[in-house]
């Protein structure tokens, strides 16, 4: 084996691990990023609850969790990023944080589109397109990146979630109890929207010979 051989055996050796320590800590971020991170209780006969020990591992967790997102996707920028400032960087990240973290309380699939799109595209630049800056320039991206923003956008970060997990856990609490007076009512347990919404997926739906259409409930 020639030496040139060696080193690039060394090389792809020590890429492989970059490469698969990057992808873990991607999929951990995403992982976390797509969906509320409350526990909440959902006895089918009561309201959904939380409890106090509930709270506090929220409480508690979430400001790490903000500040790992922000390290591995402020990371993978830096390492993508071409002609673009430090303050730049650290918006784009707090944007697709705050935007991840705002579906995950809306609409699931949409936020875990968004948290693993985003990151694994930014690796696929930099892997094939040859996106990767360079070592010095990274660098020279890491040091114009204020220390004073990146706090700022973690506390507001931080205090977003937490009033959107506030609003979504009293969102949920008041469409189960909408829920049980209809069903207690004798009406349908889904909402107009939920109604408006199948009456458009049977717009030009013909139903296959010998099965009957589906029958709604009002």
């Amino acid at each position: 084996m020639t030496e040139f051989a060696a080193d690039s055996a060394v090389d792809v050796f020590f890429l492989a691990i970059g490469m698969a320590l990057l992808a873990t800590l991607l999929w951990m971020a995403y992982k976390t990023l797509q969906h509320p991170r409350l526990p909440v209780n959902r006895p089918a006969s009561s309201p959904p609850s939380v409890t106090w020990s509930g709270v506090l591992r929220y409480l508690l967790t979430t400001p790490l969790m903000v500040a790992f997102w922000m390290f591995v996707l402020l990371a993978l920028l830096t390492a993508a990023a071409r002609d673009r400032s430090g303050e730049q960087i650290v918006v784009a990240t707090s944007a697709v944080i705050g935007g991840a973290r705002l579906l995950a309380h809306v609409h699931e699939e949409i936020a875990h589109e968004l948290a693993k799109a985003v990151p694994i595209a930014i690796l696929g630049f930099i892997l094939i397109g040859g996106g990767f800056t360079g070592i010095d320039a990274a660098t020279t991206t890491i040091e114009q990146i204020p220390v004073d923003l990146v706090d700022t956008y973690w506390f507001g970060l931080v205090m977003f979630d937490f009033v959107i997990t506030a609003l979504w856990f009293g969102s949920i609490r008041l469409a189960w109890r909408r829920r049980n007076s209809r069903v207690e009512g004798g009406g349908s347990v889904d909402n107009w929207a939920v109604r408006a919404l199948r009456r458009l997926r049977r717009i030009g739906y013909t139903a296959p010979a010998g099965e009957a259409p589906p029958v709604e409930t009002v």
